[in-house]
């Protein structure tokens, strides 16, 4: 299935990106759809940060992402910990203590964040100082009272201006001679539609997660299942864990249960509300997914006879061994933004180690290459009826599964 989002530059005084404004859309057509701000804001997290990578996006540049009120004091932004994330403060926030505090730990995790359309009231100044951009609305606030408040705001080294809705050279110049730094508008690009590539995920599936995560004690079994009969989820899951802790080296978060574990009540019910606001329509290719399902079990078969000790990796394995072609991109520029065990990258980049060797196995038998087979299994001390075994043992077991999720 393919997603959808609008971009807009925001250009220094030499027409140089500082980033772009990432606008929510739901097709090519070039307007905010009829839906929820809210909603809206967590299906463009789910659906350009945890599905991709954002520099394909943006490039180097930063990414500016609209938070509502609400979002903010439930903590979401703080999952995010992007570099190039900008939180956009919308100017309906209640500027209270509370969220002064929600902005302050949003700095403390090494985010940026912006006050949009800001209008100078008494009630927002206390903010100032813990703000890297404020955004002021031309069509709002005259070029002279925004020049008051740059010249007010002086001693805070840290902030920077953009104005928004640039329309004319006149305004440009006007907006420079009253020191803002950054631009945004119509007389510099409008913004541009953008289709992207995402996994899908069963709404039924997500229903299921969401009754699992809301019971009083996780059972992490059950949720390990669950999450392990869905390729979206796993890929999402990792991602998500992944994004926590960016540019950080996470050894001990290579499978399914252990970012479960990892992630604790409260990230698995932000994530969750993620992905049920991102589900994805039924046009996806079943017949992928099917087959993502059927190498994750039969891989996992064949482990625990060839290399038992990496059952878990050869289920993760097999699950992903399709991730290139679901997300129409190399696999190589996917897996550094998975957190999955050396074992499981060699085999998907290389089809090298046993994990590698597995790999094979499954695809000569895919392909009929029935010779080739057969040697495989010969070095590895299996007959064709065993292995013919696995396979049907793992078709049975993504059938039932199937089954579940329609019933």
């Amino acid at each position: 299935m393919h997603c959808f989002v609008a971009r807009q530059a925001i250009l220094d005084s030499l027409g140089n990106p500082l980033g772009y404004e990432l606008l929510f859309r739901t097709s090519l057509e070039n307007r905010f759809p009829d839906i929820d701000s809210e909603v809206a804001t967590r299906r463009l997290l789910a659906e350009q940060f945890l599905s991709q990578k954002i520099e394909d996006l943006v490039g180097e540049g930063l990414c500016f992402v609209n938070f509502t009120d609400a979002l903010l004091r439930e903590g979401v932004a703080d999952s995010f910990r992007q570099r190039r994330l900008v939180i956009e403060v919308l100017e309906t926030a209640t500027p209270d203590n509370e969220l002064l505090e929600c902005i302050k730990q949003l700095k403390k995790l090494g985010l940026k964040v912006a006050l949009d359309d800001h209008i100078p009231s008494k009630e927002w100044e206390k903010f100032l100082p813990w703000v890297d951009f404020v955004k002021m609305d031309l069509r709002q606030t005259s070029i002279a009272e925004c020049e008051r408040l740059i010249i007010r705001c002086r001693f805070y080294t840290q902030l920077r201006f953009i104005a928004e809705k640039v329309e004319t050279h006149d305004e440009y110049i006007a907006a420079k001679n009253a020191g803002f730094s950054f631009f945004q508008g119509y007389y510099f690009q409008q913004p541009q539609v953008i289709s992207r590539r995402i996994l899908t995920t069963n709404e039924m599936t997500a229903f299921e997660l969401l009754s699992a995560i809301n019971e009083q004690e996780i059972d992490y079994t059950k949720l390990t299942a669950l999450f392990s009969r869905d390729v979206s989820l796993s890929y999402y899951l990792l991602r998500y864990v992944n994004s926590l802790h960016s540019g950080y080296r996470l050894h001990h978060i290579d499978n399914l249960r252990n970012a479960l574990v990892f992630l604790g009540h409260k990230e698995l019910q932000r994530f969750t509300a993620l992905m049920m606001t991102a589900y994805i329509s039924k046009d996806k290719n079943v017949e992928l997914y099917r087959l993502s399902m059927i190498r994750a079990k039969w891989c996992e078969l064949l482990a625990e006879q060839v290399c038992p000790s990496l059952q878990e990796d050869a289920f993760i394995c097999g699950l992903f061994s399709f991730l290139d072609v679901l997300l129409e991109r190399p696999i190589a520029d996917i897996l550094p933004h998975l957190s999955v065990t050396e074992p499981v990258k060699q085999a998907l980049l290389e089809q090298k180690g046993q994990l590698g060797f597995l790999m094979g196995v499954m695809q000569d038998h895919e392909q009929a290459n029935w010779p080739v087979l057969q040697q495989r299994l010969e070095f590895v001390n299996l007959t064709e009826q065993q292995s013919g075994f696995f396979y049907e043992e793992a078709v049975k077991w993504c059938t039932a599964l199937t089954k579940q999720k329609i019933s």
